[in-house]
């Protein structure tokens, strides 16, 4: 009898063990694709709030039915994104703990890729600024730098994290810069203020459900 006991339980342990990797490996994914979405709601937020703001400006916006004065407007872009680099910044470096090892240090590392990627383009932006670029240039130029870096940054978080999703992302970010360049200003900005945003809820939504993880099979 002792011995079938003593069976039972060594039987017993793997199986708990596995049952226990198991539920943790789920509370890791559900930690990441949280984090993820709300770096995805933050942006699609700021998107709207700022883009649509530059879009009601009252000298160069195209809303037909609002203008706000231009000074704000453009205060209120800066702030968005501003807010918009720190949330993803802690989003990703809060998507490595818990987490040990490589794929720690590759979380807090994507994070900050994200601020300074963009706080590198705020420099160019200025840097060609002063070259005395014609404004109607920087109008379609300057939004074009930053969210055409943002469709990078997915398709890198798309590699890094083997997740299809996030590198299809950046395709539809890339291909929106290129469309609202074309389109010309103002127009550009109602671009980047509804097919942007629109395409990042439907992802976010999609990880919150569970339906699409943020991370691929490794």
């Amino acid at each position: 009898m002792e011995h079938d006991s003593m069976d039972d339980e060594q039987q017993a342990d793997p199986a708990a063990m596995l049952a226990l990797m198991q539920d943790q490996r789920r509370r890791t994914a559900h930690w990441v694709n949280r984090n993820y979405a709300v770096m995805l709601i933050t942006w699609a937020a700021a998107w709207i709030v700022g883009f649509g703001a530059i879009w009601s400006a009252a000298d160069s916006g195209g809303n037909p039915w609002f203008r706000i004065p231009t000074t704000p407007a453009w205060i209120v872009f800066g702030t968005v994104l501003i807010a918009g680099i720190v949330v993803s910044a802690v989003a990703g470096i809060r998507s490595g703990v818990g987490v040990r090892g490589p794929s720690r240090l590759a979380g807090a590392m994507y994070g900050w890729a994200w601020s300074l990627s963009m706080f590198g383009a705020g420099l160019l932006i200025g840097a060609v600024q002063r070259t005395g670029a014609d404004a109607d240039v920087m109008a379609v130029l300057s939004p074009a730098i930053f969210v055409l870096l943002v469709g990078v940054l997915y398709l890198a978080g798309g590699a890094l994290w083997r997740s299809p999703v996030q590198y299809a992302l950046g395709i539809v970010m890339i291909a929106t810069a290129i469309v609202a360049s074309y389109a010309g200003t103002p127009t550009n900005y109602l671009v980047y203020a509804t097919v942007g945003p629109l395409a990042m809820l439907i992802v976010a939504t999609l990880m919150l459900r569970g339906v699409i993880p943020a991370e691929g099979s490794r």
